[in-house]
């Protein structure tokens, strides 16, 4: 069975929220136990045991256990499986689990195991202690008991697949029908059965919102206490200027409804949405998304913060239990523009009442999400940043904490009296390394020279240091900058497979064989001394496929390239599917344009796909910010006074050096700078480029520097970087570096360049190849001080927040973690 939709929104990376227009501290009133019947303890300490259903990540049901722990620092810890990697948030506490710890690929497949779950929990022995709070969203709350215990259950939601989603879960795991339906309906309903009979052996219970309240009353005809999960305000802070764009952040599973969401705004061209999450329908959402929508995909908790504070708005479309980031938007100050259903009705108050916060939408579905966001945009004033915040207060996690123990004391005769803990919070787990310190990484490349692939390799490999070795198939400055940075690095040699290109061009087959078999013998051995392969290029990625078989190792490969007849060859793309299907766990693309085109080519599954935009450092172009440019042309030996027009790349047809040299035809007024070598047999294309300078006559306005190591200088000496791709770009390293050099980009319209510049805005783009388009927008902006300016700004901006290191690296270091236990 597949058991993926259960409880998603407990296991997502990045958590949501609601507001409430309501009294936060209404409850359901709720049958106190007798104190007779508690056998209550006049001497001695009250043990206390806290059950949780499972521990494999943090997320929002682990918050709620993170400050239950809190209130009751020295209960003891239980769960049925514990697969945590950092468990700060738990206090380093020890946990007690059940048989299914043991079980084959429990690690990953945990939920596969729901049959046995009822039996599991069963099986916990917790008669030991005076006090059992079970943290429930699935079985816990069905631990034994005895008549002299108090069981106190949070419940974040009844089992949501069991009951009132059960039709929806079957459509979903394909369960609609034949023999494997019947089975599932069958677990289902003994599920229902078990779910009800250990309703009946909880003393008090908890809902975490009076939406689950309802769902308590009517699957158990129980009362409940409602207290609202905690919600870290104090990591957010008020922001009263706001940027123009909209933002959507969650888990992309099907009830989120972001595809309904990137529709809506998908015909709304002139307003933009920022989508963060990733999740099984990165690839729905994807295809929907127009040039007014960015998808960042998954983004460590500083990216999405900062998004957060700068939004017009946070638009919520899911019918949530609670909604935690719709909380966390309103601490930033950002108003919401929610589905009127679930939590959100608790946690956002309308625009009709007092103070709001935020706007309903009655249906799921694009037109209603269209109708609220006209309706903000007519006076977005009405929703004030303070009122926002003041709201999300109310979720604290102080109030929390001084709310459910007073309930639990008031539960439990024995602690009467009692007094909360002050806490010492440990360091958040959003603010922790995501990858274990045990984890070994083997990182192979096929180039020894310093190429963008090279460099973003080089900033990953800075952060794991200790933990990765890296192979080369080639020697070069790229060894030398690994060797300095003290990062363990060998060198093979790669033989016949030297002469490999993407266009199709190889060796004879018998030399290419034997060089690819000692090249794969060479990694094998490395392999077996590792947990994961990270593959940084194509040639490498085939090497490692091939080695990952026989070292029983998974294999990622980092995808820089869009895998197209433009860019491959017909031999070369049969490879790249055949390596697919043979060894690669996992991909992590550099851009949506490269996932689309490798899931096109490969049908690989989305869940395999990551999007991680190349993380590129400020530090060496914010070195020279003090500089003159005059000092820098001087070094560099370039005209003080002239228009400089650079490109920084390598000298190859497709990267189009010569469109630029066509466009310096029809602008006597400026000079080109070609910044780069022909490094791939690639020396004629350079010779060309060289003819066709010297028969227009252009050889005092255009500088080959050849191969440079210091770029920031190059760049920074220039005027304009611009960006002459004539087939699609993969990324666009030169882009984000030229907007770190804080000079204006002009950039090809196509591939991964339109997921970085948005046009008119941070950088101007043109069609690829079109020299008189590029020579009129070089004009322009040599003519307008004040449009240089602008999209300078705007450029640096982008850069930083976008495409800075932390979250490339954080990127990249998660999936190798989570590729390597097996996740």
């Amino acid at each position: 069975m597949n058991h993926d939709i259960v409880e998603e929104d407990l296991l997502r990376p990045t958590p949501v929220t609601r507001d409430a227009g309501r009294d936060l501290i209404t409850t359901s009133p709720v049958a106190k136990p007798p104190a007779a019947r508690r056998g209550a303890r006049s001497v001695g300490p009250v043990r206390v045991a806290i059950i949780h259903d499972w521990l494999v990540t943090y997320a929002g049901a682990e918050r709620v256990l993170e400050q239950i722990v809190a209130c009751f620092p020295d209960a003891d810890l239980f769960s049925l499986v514990d697969f945590l990697d950092d468990r700060t948030f738990l206090r380093g506490k020890s946990v007690t689990t059940s048989f299914i710890q043991k079980l084959p690929k429990a690690r990953t497949k945990y939920r596969s195991y729901l049959p046995l779950m009822p039996l599991a929990i069963e099986q916990l022995d917790v008669s030991a202690y005076d006090v059992v709070i079970s943290s429930s969203h699935a079985v816990a709350k069905g631990v034994l008991t005895g008549p002299d215990q108090v069981h106190i259950s949070y419940v974040h939601s009844p089992i949501r697949y069991a009951w009132d989603l059960q039709h929806q879960y079957l459509q979903q795991s394909k369960l609609t029908s034949g023999p494997k339906s019947a089975l599932a309906r069958m677990i289902l309903h003994y599920m229902r059965n078990w779910d009800i009979r250990t309703s009946n052996s909880v003393d008090a219970f908890v809902a975490n919102s009076e939406f689950i309240a309802r769902r308590i009353h009517k699957v158990y005809q129980r009362d409940s206490e409602v207290i609202f999960p905690p919600v870290d305000v104090e990591s957010f802070s008020l922001c009263e200027e706001k940027d123009d764009f909209y933002l959507t952040a969650s888990r992309m599973v099907p009830y989120k409804k972001i595809d309904l969401i990137v529709e809506a705004f998908a015909r709304m061209p002139e307003r933009k949405l920022v989508v963060i999450g990733d999740g099984p329908d990165m690839q729905k959402v994807r295809a929907k998304a127009t040039p007014n929508v960015q998808i960042m995909g998954y983004q460590p908790f500083n990216v999405l913060r900062d998004h957060m504070r700068r939004a017009k708005a946070f638009v919520f479309a899911a019918e949530e239990d609670f909604g935690i980031s719709v909380v966390e938007a309103q601490a930033c100050g950002t108003p919401v523009i929610a589905y009127g259903k679930g939590g959100a009705l608790e946690t956002v108050r309308d625009q009709y009442e007092s103070h709001p916060t935020g706007i309903f939408f009655n249906e799921q579905t694009a037109d209603s999400i269209i109708g609220a966001v006209e309706d903000f945009a007519d006076d977005p004033a009405r929703f004030r940043p303070a009122d926002c915040r003041a709201n999300a207060e109310r979720f604290s996690v102080r109030h929390f904490r001084e709310r459910f123990f007073g309930f639990v004391r008031e539960t439990v005769p024995a602690l009467q009296g009692a007094t909360l803990p002050v806490d010492e919070p440990p360091a958040k787990v959003g603010d922790q390394k995501p990858v274990s310190n045990a984890l070994r990484v083997l990182a192979i490349d096929q180039s020894g020279v310093m190429g963008g692939a090279e460099l973003s390799l080089l900033e990953v490999v800075k952060a794991l240091r200790a933990r990765v070795q890296v192979l080369l198939f080639d020697d070069g400055p790229f060894r030398m900058a690994l060797h300095r940075e003290g990062v363990a690095v060998d060198v093979l040699d790669p033989g016949a497979t030297r002469d490999m290109r993407k266009q199709g061009g190889t060796p004879p087959i018998a030399r290419a064989v034997k060089s690819v078999a000692s090249l794969v013998r060479a990694t094998v051995v490395r392999a077996r001394q590792s947990d994961v392969i990270y593959a940084n290029t194509q040639r490498a990625m085939v090497i490692g496929a091939i080695a990952g078989r026989f070292a029983r190792r998974p294999v990622v490969w980092h995808l820089r390239d869009i895998v197209s007849p433009e860019h491959f060859g017909s031999r070369q793309l049969a490879i790249i599917k055949w390596c697919a299907k043979l060894g690669l766990a996992h991909v992590i693309a550099n851009s949506a344009a490269s996932a689309r085109a490798f899931a096109e080519l490969t049908n690989f599954g989305d869940r395999r796909i990551d999007v991680v935009f190349n993380g590129i450092s400020a530090a060496p172009f914010s070195a020279l910010r003090e500089t003159p440019q005059s000092v820098l042309r001087a070094r560099l030996k370039l005209p003080q006074d002239a228009f400089l027009v650079g490109s920084f790349s390598r000298l190859a047809q497709w990267k189009g050096q010569h469109v630029l040299l066509e466009a310096m035809v029809l602008n006597p007024q400026m000079h080109a700078v070609l910044v780069g070598a022909a490094l791939f047999g690639e020396d004629a294309y350079e010779a060309r480029l060289r003819e066709f300078v010297a028969a227009n006559g252009l050889d005092g306005r255009v500088h080959f520097l050849g191969f440079q190591d210091d770029v920031a200088a190059c760049m920074c000496a220039v005027d304009v970087v611009a960006h002459t791709s004539i087939t699609p770009e993969p990324f666009g390293r030169v882009i984000v570096e030229g907007m770190l050099a804080r000079r204006p980009v002009v950039a090809a319209r196509a591939g991964g360049v339109v997921e970085i510049i948005d046009d008119g805005v941070n950088g101007v783009m043109c069609s690829p190849g079109d020299a008189h388009a590029l020579a009129d927008t070089l004009a322009e902006l040599r003519a307008d001080r004040a449009l240089r300016d602008r999209l300078v700004a705007n450029g640096y901006q982008t850069a930083v927040r976008k495409f800075g290191t932390q979250a490339y690296v954080e990127g990249v270091e998660r999936i190798l973690a989570n590729v390597a236990s097996g996740g």
